[in-house]
């Protein structure tokens, strides 16, 4: 009898040893309310974001089309001054680039003052946006240009509205550049066209520019042989 109680004691033990208490989780009060925050937190931003999208589709797409506008301008230009240039020479009326480059305002077709390589000229056309071009080729803005005998073509419009008539927002702009300006002997036969195509809000010269583009071409007169 006594083995058996003293067996039933250790049983006793060792169920005490491998018995644990419960474990009561403690949830702060309040933080149900901190995930519903951070949730809908995350619902706005999200919701924001798609927005922000939503409504920009529209002005990159209008943006692209203006672009596409405005170099359709300046391929309408290239292509009117090819034709203007090819009968200038045919009748006689051009022998050479050397009279027709645009040198004004002064110093807009030379690229370094003074030729030196460490001094580029500021007042240079490809150091200047498209509509400072426009603006120092008319100043007053009354649509003809400062410098008429140097511009093949200035704020040409080219395209027609329901109407019939014009219209005045899309325009194209065409000079010639001496490319040997400022840098040694000038090569009357060869020469860079310059055409600028411009879409505006509407159809005044001062009304906002949506878009620019610029196309520059190299333009070279064909050697005639004196051989048979």
């Amino acid at each position: 009898m006594r083995k058996e109680k003293s067996g039933k004691k250790q049983l006793l033990r060792k169920q005490n040893i491998f018995s644990f208490p419960a474990v009561k989780t403690y949830q702060p009060a309040g933080s149900g309310l901190i995930v519903v925050i951070l949730v809908l937190a995350f619902m706005l931003t999200v919701g924001v974001a798609v927005l922000t999208v939503t409504s920009s589709g529209p002005k990159v797409s209008a943006t692209m089309r203006y672009q596409e506008e405005a170099f359709n301008a300046a391929e309408a230009g290239f292509d009117a001054a090819r034709m203007a240039i090819e009968d200038f020479f045919g009748t006689g009326q051009w022998v050479s680039f050397s009279e027709h480059c645009l040198t004004q305002p002064t110093g807009i077709d030379i690229p370094f003052l003074n030729n030196n390589l460490e001094t580029p000229n500021p007042g240079y056309f490809r150091r200047l946006t498209d509509e400072q071009i426009l603006s120092l080729l008319d100043n007053n803005h009354d649509g003809i240009a400062d410098y008429p005998d140097q511009v093949v073509f200035f704020e040409q419009p080219f395209v027609y509205d329901q109407s019939g008539k014009l219209d005045q927002r899309y325009r194209y702009t065409v000079f010639l550049i001496d490319d040997e300006a400022g840098a040694g002997v000038s090569d009357p036969m060869d020469v860079l066209m310059v055409c600028i195509g411009v879409v505006r809000s509407g159809p005044n010269l001062t009304d906002r520019i949506l878009a620019t583009c610029r196309l520059e071409i190299e333009l070279e007169i064909p050697q005639v042989s004196t051989h048979p």
